[in-house]
C-alpha cells in the first residue's frame, strides 16, 4: 500500500473498501517485490506496524506512526529497554552551536544512551560525531531510502555510524529522495523514538522547531541549550524559553 502511494493513515485505519486495496495491490506488487528484493540484497530490514520488534514509542504516536520503516544496522537500538535522546539543531550552525551539539552526544553517549538525530549537516553531524568519539552507539533517521545519503557530504559519517554497531532508520522505501515534506516527516519520528529531545541551536524558523513541536505533542522531556546572547542564529532557543515551552540547560 506504500508503493500505491497510500498515506500512512489510510492504511492504518482503513477507509477504502476492500476491492480499491485488492486493485491498489496488484497495480504495484511487481514494483514492491522489486523494491523489497533490492533492499534485501543491500542489508535493508524492513519492519511493519505489525511486528513483534517495530518500536513501541513509534506505535504511541497514533496516527502520526509509519506503517513501515527500513532499517540498516543494529535493531537492538530499537529495543524498549533502550534510552534514545535527541540531539538536534540548524544544518547552518554557528561554531558554538556545533561545538554544543558535539558535547552534548558525546556527554550523553557517555552515559550510556544511545544518540539519535537525522544525518543532516551542521548540529546533527556533529551531535552524531560526538557520540561516536565517546565510543558511543547513534541511530541516523534520515529522509530518503536507504539507497541513497542525505546529503552525499555525509556518506562517511554514515558508515562510520553502522561501523560503530548504530542504525540508520528510514520510513522511505528504495529510491525516495528527500524533500522538505519528507524531512518535517522525518522530524516527528526523531521525537517518537527518543524519550528526550535537546535542541542545540536554531533559527526561529528551522526544521529542528517542527523537532521540538513533535516533542512536545508526545510528551517527550524537552530541552533547550541556553546561551548568554542571542542572535538570528539560537532565536529559536530563546523563543522556547521565554515561551516556557522547553527547560533551558
Amino acid at each position: 500500500m506504500q508503493y500505491a502511494g497510500m498515506k500512512a493513515s489510510q492504511i492504518m485505519t482503513p477507509k477504502l473498501m476492500p476491492e480499491e486495496y485488492a486493485e491498489a495491490f496488484e497495480a504495484y506488487i511487481d514494483k514492491a517485490e522489486s523494491v523489497m528484493s533490492m533492499q534485501e540484497e543491500y542489508g535493508v530490514i524492513t519492519l511493519t506496524f505489525q511486528d513483534d520488534n517495530f518500536p513501541r514509542s513509534l506505535r504511541k504516536i497514533g496516527n502520526d506512526c509509519p506503517p513501515i520503516i527500513h532499517c540498516i544496522g543494529d535493531l537492538s537500538l530499537l529495543a524498549p529497554t533502550a534510552n534514545r535522546i535527541a540531539v538536534i539543531g540548524a544544518r547552518a550552525a554557528s561554531p558554538i552551536g556545533l561545538r554544543k551539539a558535539y558535547e552534548l552526544g558525546n556527554k550523553y553517549a557517555k552515559e550510556g544512551n544511545i544518540i539519535v538525530s537525522g544525518l543532516a549537516l551542521g548540529c546533527d553531524k556533529s551531535a552524531h560525531e560526538g557520540c561516536l568519539d565517546a565510543d558511543g552507539r547513534t541511530i541516523a533517521i534520515v529522509a530518503s531510502g536507504l539507497n541513497i545519503t542525505h546529503p552525499i557530504e555525509n556518506a562517511p559519517l554514515q558508515q562510520r555510524i553502522l561501523e560503530n554497531g548504530g542504525l540508520i532508520l528510514s520510513e522511505q522505501p528504495f529510491g525516495v529522495k528527500a524533500n522538505p515534506t519528507r524531512l518535517v516527516a522525518r522530524n516527528r519520528l526523531q521525537a517518537a523514538l527518543s524519550s528526550t529531545v535537546i535542541l542545540a541551536e536554531c533559527p526561529q524558523q528551522s526544521g529542528s522547531m517542527h523537532t521540538m513541536r513533535f516533542a512536545r505533542k508526545y510528551h517527550k522531556r524537552c530541552l533547550v541549550v541556553s546561551y548568554p546572547e542571542y542572535s538570528d542564529k539560537n532565536a529559536g532557543n530563546e523563543f522556547l524559553i521565554n515561551l516556557n515551552l522547553a527547560k533551558s540547560i
